[in-house]
């Protein structure tokens, strides 16, 4: 095989590793910008967020309110205990006893708000995880054919980039540099068909001697687009 035809051949491989790349980039995209799938997962981390923050509220507040409640006892057991007459310590108790009921008392309202806060967020939280398994079904063969199409074209460009370092082996290595550096401008075409005696891609025509170099094997760019030309 003549390095032009190795060359050709390896824009070939690489012409469909560009193709699949650019497919498995579009399904890389698809599976992680699903809108809505996105806004049911938010959805549900919302509410869950939501119901930690209210839960922890409700323990919060009814370990305040025991914590009164055992102060209030321990009050109310001094205080009848009959072990106490001094008149000023007892009215000292009596006060501290009546602001103790008032704290505990304040707390019922707030206690109550996050109970029924917690309650509301675990109907939230079981709604949010319905609609999220409901879009995660109906996305499931969308995303079983698109996991299929991504597992398949990963198979195949393992199995292209086995090929082009193989082909690559076959080339010289400034005939590859040519080709590398040709690579990296837009469209990726290194490559190109001589069509008669014109570049296949610009169309300018090349000389006789230069067309019959190129038939023979030689490894020439074209002097306008600068793409190696090869004849099948």
């Amino acid at each position: 095989m003549s390095q032009t035809a190795a060359l050709y051949h390896l824009q070939t491989l690489d012409s469909q590793i560009d193709t699949i790349r650019k497919r498995l980039d579009e399904i890389a995209r698809l599976l992680s910008q699903d809108d809505v799938l996105q806004a049911a997962q938010i959805a549900l981390t919302n509410a869950e967020q939501s119901h930690i923050k209210w839960h922890a509220r409700q323990t919060e507040l009814e370990l305040e309110r025991a914590s009164v409640q055992e102060e209030v006892k321990d009050t109310e057991t001094r205080l009848y205990s009959g072990k106490i007459s001094n008149p000023r310590e007892l009215t000292d108790l009596q006060d501290k006893l009546a602001e103790l009921n008032r704290r505990s008392e304040s707390l019922e309202e707030p206690i109550l708000e996050a109970m029924l806060a917690v309650e509301a967020d675990t109907t939230t939280v079981e709604q949010a995880q319905k609609a999220l398994d409901r879009v995660v079904n109906e996305r499931s063969h969308q995303f079983g054919e698109l996991d299929k199409e991504q597992t398949t074209f990963s198979e195949q460009l393992t199995q292209l980039l086995a090929e082009t370092e193989q082909e690559r082996s076959h080339i010289n290595i400034q005939h590859l540099e040519i080709y590398d550096q040709l690579r990296q401008r837009p469209g990726g075409l290194a490559v190109t068909l001589l069509k008669g005696d014109e570049c296949g891609v610009c169309g300018v025509e090349l000389t006789s001697q230069m067309a019959q170099r190129v038939r023979r094997g030689d490894v020439l760019t074209c002097p306008t687009c600068n793409r190696i030309l090869h004849v099948q």
